[in-house]
């Protein structure tokens, strides 16, 4: 039989049988060794035609979370391609293709080395034609499974009830290594919508209350002066434990803001030896009732009267990198000077060195935002810094010199740092409030300045301007500050709001536009519409509003449920008219009877002030300022002229 592999010894040269065998043998070898180079180096084929030659294999003892996270991507891997992929346990003997979850007792697993990924790093792997999904003790490996969703499959986690799912049929994979660990150790956005378990869980969320998925490592949060020494337990008989100004101590208890409650007058007086003795004691008895919180606040109250005693104001002076009112900052109206951490820090070193296996979080806040001089935080704490003062119109660099030095200097002495940034405006929740440009560098900001932790804070309250937005951008960028912000946005609007997707992206970009420069009004988180009708609230700007949100819902006409978060979009639009108008109200005593509509109010008012009314209540929004105003409270108070 005449063999069809060329002869390479010449023509001359018959081959003897012996040699033949020989002479094919290294070929078949070689073709055998192409083929198989050829199919390492194919795509791991997951599913094909909605069927899957796979199962997903989970530690014989599995923990909670990995049971978890195999379900999720059983269940998510079904919604998006039909396959169902069985689950076994690494008991059962080893097949070819296999996914594992966690700490599987496979050669695969067993190479992974578990301490690099600290608590929350995620690993992601393809070895010959296995997947491997891990990650640290909390939740990593959740976070590997939601990673590899989203980040290879293309699934998105928009909101709570907006979840995006790819159709495929087939899924394959090249080859996959990825380790990531958490640029921030502790990642919390305020929003009511966030703390969905799943969403949480998607994005890697915490939460100081323990809200949603996320247990609290937190005993104490935050303003805890008050809970440590009780003024109702020691300011009449010890009134030298509170702060000492204007020539005497202020032991007492005065009316919260909202005089619902009553609060402390002043702070501690921290050079005081009695004092720390009764706060450890205190705080010890706390630490006994919650014996798994690693983080303990021992922080001053909300208020900026600090102690001014001689022993205080002498510790102060020594630690202080500034001369008194050298620096002036501005929060809720008053004006006070940036005094520093000297006495604060010099009293929560002491706390931490009795609770060694604790973390004690102090603020940097006000009075005390400016990092000190010739003292740093012990290892063990956490300093907490907060930037209420800054501008939100401009990234916090640019926009708050002041706070930027103070991050920086911060920065220099310690890397446990928590920052507590501020994303909206508290006295008017439903007002346009344009700082989506801002998050992007601000988080950047943080984690180029040894930030360890955020505590990104929205709004608490149900509804809000542009909140569901707002809530995902700042998640996104919390886990990744270097993610394409345009690209998210562009999807969440798409995802969200339909065929109004580009009226929306409109409105959101003339807004900002109109809030930048040198001239613009400062955007404050307690400022008001009344503030900018120089920069983006100028009538010819609302009337530009006004038309895009009649094209956004023209657009969503046969879609009922993007039209009603188009209405949601438009109401800060529809609550700035109306605080615009209340400040014109003496024009109002012109107009004609057929001009006016109930209680006095102009006929355009009312109807702006019912439909504003309804479509809140109608979707849940709780409130328009921090912890106070129904809906039904404004209606009340602007239909009788009672503005705040």
């Amino acid at each position: 039989m005449k063999s069809d592999i060329p002869n390479t010894f010449g023509s001359e040269h018959a081959i003897k049988p012996g040699i033949q065998t020989l002479g094919i043998l290294p070929v078949a070898i070689l073709l055998l060794l192409l083929l198989s180079l050829e199919s390492m180096g194919q795509d791991l084929l997951l599913v094909q035609n909605g069927r899957s030659d796979y199962r997903i294999v989970l530690p014989h003892e599995p923990e909670q979370q990995e049971i978890h996270a195999a379900k999720i991507l059983q269940d998510y891997l079904f919604r998006i391609s039909g396959a169902l992929l069985p689950l076994g346990h690494d008991n059962l003997p080893s097949t070819e293709k296999e996914i594992l979850i966690g700490r599987t007792n496979r050669p695969e697993s067993r190479s992974i080395d578990f301490a690099t990924l600290e608590d929350e790093g995620l690993l992601i792997r393809t070895e010959a034609q296995k997947l491997l999904l891990a990650g640290g003790p909390k939740k990593g490996v959740l976070s590997a499974v939601y990673h590899f969703l989203e980040e290879e499959l293309g699934c998105k986690k928009y909101t709570s009830q907006v979840t995006h799912l790819p159709s495929m049929k087939r899924i394959a994979l090249g080859k996959l290594d990825l380790v990531t660990i958490p640029v921030f150790s502790f990642r919390d956005v305020y929003y009511q919508d966030v703390y969905d378990p799943e969403f949480m869980d998607w994005h890697g969320l915490h939460s100081f209350g323990g809200k949603g998925s996320s247990p609290t490592e937190w005993g104490y949060w935050v303003h805890t002066f008050h809970n440590l020494l009780d003024p109702a337990e020691y300011g009449e008989t010890h009134p030298e434990y509170f702060s000492f100004y204007d020539g005497e101590r202020h032991p007492g208890l005065i009316p919260s803001w909202d005089g619902s409650s009553v609060q402390p007058e002043s702070q501690l007086c921290l050079s005081n030896p009695e004092v720390l003795e009764i706060v450890c004691e205190n705080l010890a008895k706390a630490m006994e009732e919650k014996p798994e919180a690693r983080y303990w606040s021992v922080s001053q109250n909300d208020n900026v009267r600090y102690c001014q005693c001689e022993h205080c104001a002498a510790l102060d002076q020594q630690y202080a990198a500034y001369e008194p009112e050298e620096k002036m900052y501005t929060t809720h109206g008053s004006k006070y000077p940036a005094l520093g951490m000297g006495s604060m820090l010099w009293f929560v070193n002491q706390v931490a060195d009795r609770f060694p296996d604790k973390i004690i979080s102090t603020l940097a806040y006000q009075y005390t935002r400016v990092p000190p001089k010739d003292i740093v935080p012990r290892k063990n704490v956490n300093i907490m810094l907060c930037s209420i003062e800054s501008t939100r119109n401009e990234p916090l660099e640019s926009g708050d010199p002041d706070f930027a030095s103070d991050l920086i200097g911060w920065g220099k002495i310690t890397d446990n740092i928590l920052v507590w940034d501020y994303n909206i405006q508290f006295s008017h929740l439903l007002a346009p409030f344009p700082n989506l440009r801002t998050l992007q560098p601000n988080i950047r900001f943080l984690r180029d300045n040894r930030v360890s932790a955020v505590f990104a804070q929205g709004n608490i309250q149900q509804g809000g301007e542009f909140a569901e937005l707002r809530a995902y951008l700042l998640s996104k960028l919390l886990k990744n500050p270097d993610v394409d912000m345009q690209s998210e946005m562009d999807g969440f609007l798409l995802a969200y709001y339909g065929q109004a997707a580009g009226h929306i992206k409109q409105y959101i970009h003339l807004m900002h536009d109109h809030n930048k420069g040198a001239e613009t009004p400062k955007l404050s988180i307690f400022g008001s519409p009344s503030q900018q009708t120089d920069s983006f609230l100028t009538p010819e700007l609302i009337k530009a509003y006004d038309a895009l949100f009649d094209k956004a819902l023209y657009a969503t006409k046969n879609d009922p449920e993007r039209m009603e978060r188009v209405k949601s979009a438009q109401l800060p639009i529809l609550f700035a008219k109306l605080e615009l108008a209340r400040t014109e109200r003496s024009k109002w005593n012109s107009l004609s009877k057929e001009e006016l509509g109930h209680a006095g109010l102009p006929a355009k008012i009312s109807e702006m002030l019912y439909d504003l009314t309804y479509h809140a209540m109608k979707t849940g929004v709780s409130r328009y300022a921090e912890w106070h105003t129904t809906p039904a409270e404004y209606l009340h108070k602007y239909l009788n002229q009672l503005g705040e």
